[in-house]
């Protein structure tokens, strides 16, 4: 029992004192430059993205490079009571993101994510849940469009 503590301990300092530090940690460490940035779609949903990741236009001349955001949320309904009310819902969020430089494009990519829910009998307290659910969702995307662009 002791060695078990004293292992723990070791590993602790260890992990704190060696600089450890994981690698995605930080959404605002985008190693690009951009010079514009184009939203297309949601627009809620754009500018919740960009937000997250911390995107800003550079004001200089020299960087090149443009971003475009295109947005795309569905409300479905999967299934219905006997009565023919909607019982369960998905909610499904696609992001296309391309990456251009001087009009020719470097990466491009479609992201999606959804997720699928009970209705609520309350419709204040579904709306609430459903954004909430939005923005789970688009924090999901995000994790991963941090990947895509570093």
């Amino acid at each position: 029992m002791i060695i078990k503590k004293i292992f723990l301990f070791i590993l602790l300092f260890w992990l704190t004192n060696c600089g450890f530090e994981p690698i995605y940690s930080k959404k605002s460490d985008l190693n690009i430059s951009i010079s514009k940035i184009e939203m297309k779609g949601e627009k809620n949903i754009n500018r919740k993205i960009t937000s997250i990741l911390n995107l800003k236009e550079s004001g200089g001349k020299s960087p090149t490079s443009k971003l475009e955001l295109e947005s795309n949320k569905k409300i479905n309904v999967v299934s219905r009571d006997e009565k023919g009310n909607a019982s369960v819902y998905r909610t499904t969020i696609k992001i296309k993101i391309s990456l251009s430089e001087e009009n020719e494009t470097i990466k491009q990519k479609i992201f999606s994510s959804s997720f699928t829910y009970n209705t609520i009998n309350n419709k204040f307290d579904l709306s609430q849940y459903q954004n909430n659910i939005e923005l789970d969702l688009i924090n999901k995307i995000t994790d991963q469009i941090l990947i895509f662009l570093n």
